[in-house]
Parts: structure tokens; C-alpha cells; sequence
């Protein structure tokens, strides 16, 4: 993680001289929040000031001038209050930038001008700013974590060949439910709490239930079993929120499709994977591998998150809030791609979810703001084995990586982030657990 402070004005140097002096006041508002005065002299003004006319002079047309060639002692007398004022903005953000760099402030985020004080001997600044926290870096070496092993199985290998084969399915009319490999069409009909007669007007919902998916409603799917095409019966949905009342339907049941899932044949095999594999002995050991790659990542990603936990926890300090307000925001963007076309979905702010995401969002500052004292404390660099790795991920030539990583920090900040986790890890007393195949690695 790299900050900067983006300036919003540039400094012009033509003409300038430093002030003669000013004063700042600098005071704290909370752990990561300062404020400081900017009290600037008629004197320290005025090398402001005449940069201001002659940046205006350049757009000022009047009568019997051509354009920018307007006198600069005729553009104060006609438009001095004007151009003043306008210049105020850029001067602050000017001695603001100024004082950062003297006083080596680790600003992060966008300052605010809160408020311009002008007195006849001046002008006085108020800006408030957001610092990096200063803390301690606690013990990162010989942390105690768990490794999870897992083990593919013969029967890991079969759940994923079932749902491939199921994926495949073909679907029969049927007239009675006589397990969960079923498809039910129903139309639910909304009942009123009082009387328990449908609510007139109201228009039925139609749903199709497949009986084997674990997401359908316990109840619904115990009130489907044996059921006919025609049959009808009463639902009490389930509700997220347990104060929620819960609505009553009269359903009943209009379609009833049997679920065929495909034959794991040779063919088959051959068909779906475009001839990549031809027997079903080649597609499992494809599986397996994929299965013992998936379970590997899983492990070290449980490795990595128990190791953050630690330090998140053994690390406490306030952190900005200009930072937070970032993660939200990628966390928000994330959300938003994920759900895309859910309905309603286009309304939802980052404001709205923001405190769902704020307690990620702080864990995941606070890990960076760490992690990056330790790329510090361990004089961490991007060597050229890990460009060629790294290259070698992106699938790119190193020459074109070390271009990408000159105009943009973005590639060798996750570099020496992933270098960083190693090492810690490297430090780490490591347990190994085995877990069964029914035990999550995460």
C-alpha cells in the first residue's frame, strides 16, 4: 500500500519567493485527524497574489487590448477583489503542501479547507487532514497456526462427477414426487392471517422447486414429498428476520418433472470436455488434481487469514478514515459486480451497506498498515527470481512487467505483499491438522 497526496493545485515557481514568515498551528482532533492554522501576512500574500493576475491576464479581454495582453496594473484595478479571492483556494492547498513536506506530515487522503478567516493584516487558513497512525510493530516471528490437510477421497471425486452429471440432466413428466430428484412446479397463493382465505386480487406466485437443492426451504420441501400434480396444502415461509411475520400461501402443485442426470459415460465424457478427455478414468484424475489444487489453496488461504487474525488483534490503533472509506468502497464495487442483475440491486449506495462492510474494511487497513512495517522491518524487495515469478503468473515477459511496475507501483506493492506474508509464515510454527472429508479447510 502506497499514499499519496494528490495535490490540487500545482506550484507555480515564476516569481515566487518564500514568505517572510507565517504561522501554523497544528492541533489533534482524534487519534488520526489534525488540524492546522495557516496565518498568512499582507506580505506573504501578495507574491500569491501576483501570479494570480498574471495567470488571469492570459483569459481577460478589454476593450482596446487584444486578449491576455491586458496591463496587470489595469487587471488589479478592475478585478483585484475577484481574482483575490478565487486565489484562495490554490494558496492554501500551495503553503498546506508546503507545511506537509516541513513538518513530514504522512497525510493521507484529500484535505479540507474548513474555513478562510481574512482580517485586514491577512489571511488565516483552517485545514483539516488525516494522518497515517503511529504505532509499534508487536512480535510477527513464531506465530503458532494450524495447516489443514485434506485428503482427496474416492468419494470427493464421485460428489463432483454426480454434479456434473446432474448439471447434464433431462427431465421426464411425472405425476407423483417419490424423492428429492424432482422438479415441482407450484403456484402459491397468499393467504390472509385472519381469515385464511386467499387475499382477493392478490395474483399467485408461480416457482419451480427442485427437491435435492439444499437452499429450498425445509418445510417446503417436506410439505412436496409424495405429493401429486393437483395436490394443494399450506406453506408458512421461513423469513430471515425473526421478527418478521412470516406470510401463509395455499399451495398447489401444477408440473412435476423427474430429474434424469446424464450416464458417466466415455461419450460423455468426451462430449462435454471438447475431446480434452475421452474416458471417464482420465476426467477423474483431472478432477482429483483439481480437487487436491483447490484444497491447497484453501489451506494456505486459511493459513494467511489466521496469521492477519493474529496480528489484526494484537495490534490496536486507530486507523483513517480516509483509508476506510476507500476499502468500503472497492468492497461496495465487488458486491455490486457480484449481484449484478439481482433485482433492486441499482438502488443499493455504498452508504446504504456501509456498515456491514466498515468492520472488513478496518481489519483489512489496519493488516496493510502492519504488513507494511514489517516489508520495512525485514528490508523487503522485489528481486528479479520474484519479477520472473510474477511475470510468469501474468503471462508476460519480465521486460514488460519491469515497464508496467515503472508507471504503476500497484504491480510491486502486491509483490512485496505476498513476499511479506511469506516470510511470516516462514517464521511461524506450523501444526499440521488433518481434517476428513467432511470437515470445511476454511
Amino acid at each position: 500500500m502506497r499514499v499519496r497526496v494528490s495535490p490540487s493545485a500545482q506550484l507555480l515557481t515564476i516569481g515566487y519567493k518564500e514568505p517572510a514568515y507565517l504561522e501554523r498551528t497544528l492541533s489533534t482532533v482524534e487519534a488520526c485527524t489534525r488540524e492546522v492554522r495557516i496565518e498568512l501576512s499582507e506580505a506573504d500574500l501578495k507574491p500569491h497574489f501576483e501570479r494570480a493576475y498574471v495567470n488571469a491576464q492570459a483569459g481577460i479581454t478589454l476593450p482596446g487590448f487584444r486578449k491576455g495582453k491586458v496591463p496587470i496594473p489595469i487587471i488589479k484595478q478592475r478585478f483585484a477583489r475577484d481574482i483575490e479571492n478565487e486565489a484562495l483556494d490554490t494558496i492554501a492547498d500551495t503553503e498546506f503542501r508546503k507545511f506537509a513536506t516541513d513538518e513530514k506530515q504522512r497525510v493521507v487522503g484529500n484535505p479540507a479547507l474548513t474555513d478562510i478567516q481574512k482580517s485586514p493584516s491577512g489571511v488565516t487558513f483552517t485545514i483539516r487532514f488525516d494522518v497515517m497512525p503511529d504505532f509499534d510493530l508487536g512480535t510477527y516471528r513464531g506465530l503458532v497456526v494450524d495447516r489443514h490437510i485434506k485428503t482427496v477421497t474416492e468419494e470427493d471425486v464421485q460428489r463432483e462427477v454426480d454434479r456434473i452429471c446432474l448439471r447434464a440432466a433431462t427431465f421426464e413428466p411425472a405425476e407423483q414426487i417419490l424423492n428429492t430428484m424432482y422438479v415441482a412446479s407450484i403456484s402459491l397463493h397468499e393467504l390472509d392471517r385472519e381469515t385464511s382465505m386467499p387475499i382477493i386480487g392478490a395474483e399467485a406466485r408461480e416457482e419451480r422447486v427442485f427437491l435435492d437443492d439444499d437452499n429450498v426451504d425445509m418445510h417446503l420441501r417436506s410439505s412436496l414429498a409424495n405429493t401429486k400434480v393437483g395436490d394443494t396444502f399450506s406453506y408458512v415461509s421461513e423469513t430471515e428476520n425473526e421478527d418478521q411475520q412470516p406470510s401463509n400461501s395455499r399451495v398447489t402443485v401444477t408440473d412435476i418433472q423427474r430429474v434424469v442426470p446424464a450416464e458417466f459415460t466415455n461419450e460423455f465424457v468426451e462430449t462435454i470436455t471438447g475431446a480434452r478427455f475421452k474416458t471417464t478414468e482420465e476426467l477423474r484424475g483431472d478432477i482429483e488434481r483439481q480437487l487436491n489444487e483447490y484444497f491447497e489453496q484453501a489451506s494456505r488461504e486459511s493459513l494467511e487469514n489466521q496469521i492477519v487474525d493474529q496480528l489484526v488483534k494484537a495490534h490496536e490503533f486507530e486507523v483513517p478514515e480516509p483509508l476506510v472509506h476507500a476499502v468500503i468502497h472497492q468492497l461496495f464495487d465487488d458486491f455490486k459486480k457480484r449481484n449484478e442483475g439481482a433485482p433492486g440491486i441499482e438502488n443499493v449506495t455504498a452508504h446504504d451497506v456501509e456498515g456491514n462492510f466498515r468492520p472488513s474494511a478496518e481489519r483489512i487497513v489496519r493488516w496493510e498498515l502492519i504488513r507494511d512495517k514489517i516489508i520495512t522491518a525485514e528490508s523487503i524487495a522485489a528481486n528479479d527470481e520474484d519479477i520472473a515469478a510474477a511475470a510468469g503468473r501474468y503471462g508476460l515477459q519480465e521486460e514488460q512487467l519491469r515497464m508496467i511496475m515503472r508507471q504503476n507501483h500497484t504491480v510491486e506493492d502486491q509483490i512485496l505483499a505476498e513476499k511479506a506474508v511469506r516470510t511470516i509464515i516462514d517464521y511461524a510454527i506450523i501444526n499440521d491438522v488433518i481434517v476428513d472429508s467432511e470437515q470445511p479447510v476454511i
